[in-house]
């Protein structure tokens, strides 16, 4: 007699059923806007762009008279700001020590009193290393040094 009984009321069956999907519904749409607002505030990682040598070579024979000028620009091709430039290979000093310099609000670096203490080949490279903290590092840049 009970299995009866049940078999003919259904009606209490999908009474619930509407209110639960209105309630997944809205959750579902409440976590996904919460995870796009999190992605909204996602910046693209930033990057050295461009490192540019003037002059692109050192003659040794008129090195007093060389300046060696480094603009540094973002992957935006902005000037980068407070980007630390070093020099290395052939023992290259600035002014008697390392050298490095850090970029000016134009991008610029300049290193006006090179010289160097194991120049023995005919000629050689220095390497142009760029670093800025949240920006990583870029030593693609080579400079000709002839003796």
């Amino acid at each position: 007699m009970r299995w009866r009984n049940c078999r003919k009321d259904r009606s209490g069956g999908i009474e619930g059923l509407p209110l639960q999907l209105m309630i997944m519904i809205l959750v579902a749409t409440l976590g996904t806007a919460i995870i796009l607002g999190w992605m909204g505030n996602i910046e693209a990682p930033k990057t050295i762009g461009e490192v540019i040598v003037e002059p692109g070579s050192i003659d040794m024979d008129n090195l007093a008279d060389t300046e060696l000028v480094v603009y540094v620009t973002d992957q935006d091709g902005n000037p980068l700001e407070g980007a630390t430039v070093i020099l290395t290979g052939l023992g290259v000093k600035n002014n008697g020590d390392t050298a490095y310099t850090t970029t000016d609000e134009g991008g610029y670096a300049t290193f006006d009193s090179l010289g160097f203490s194991s120049m023995t080949k005919t000629h050689g490279y220095l390497e142009v290393n760029v670093s800025k903290s949240g920006y990583g590092e870029d030593s693609s840049t080579r400079v000709v040094v002839i003796n």
